[in-house]
């Protein structure tokens, strides 16, 4: 594996710095009709529903058309055309997976940007809030 490699911008709405980058063997379809290109794939330590995600380069190499609607790929292959269907359900429970966490995540976020108010003898606060007065916290 080679260390480092492009940064992504936008996978998780960050930036991300592969680990590095390796060259693997990538098969698409089964029996007489599968294809096999050597493909360089990015290694990142992010969170995700995904083992992989094929970009435009890999659908070029394997000169796929892709039908979102019908979430298929087809493309040739030495015994015809083979296709690669997608399955609406897996689908459905990785998007909620990702907006799961996506929500927890902006909500852990949205905690830390609190301003914290302490308690002191008779109710009193010991710290004053940061910037813009009132604490947030009704409690406080």
């Amino acid at each position: 594996m080679q260390l480092g490699g492009i940064p992504l911008y936008g996978f998780i709405g960050e930036l991300v710095h592969p680990r590095g980058m390796i060259s693997l063997p990538l098969t698409l379809g089964t029996g007489p009709t599968r294809r096999t290109c050597m493909l360089k794939f990015l290694e990142v330590d992010v969170p995700s529903t995904y083992n992989i995600i094929l970009r435009r380069p890999t659908l070029n190499a394997f000169q796929a058309i892709i039908s979102i609607y019908h979430m298929k790929i087809k493309f040739p292959a030495p015994g015809g055309v083979e296709e690669v269907q997608g399955d609406p359900i897996q689908s459905h429970k990785c998007y909620i997976e990702v907006v799961r966490k996506r929500h927890k995540r902006n909500t852990d976020k949205a905690l830390k940007e609190v301003p914290s108010c302490k308690r002191g003898k008779d109710d009193e606060l010991e710290e004053e809030p940061e910037a813009g007065g009132e604490c947030p916290l009704k409690s406080c």
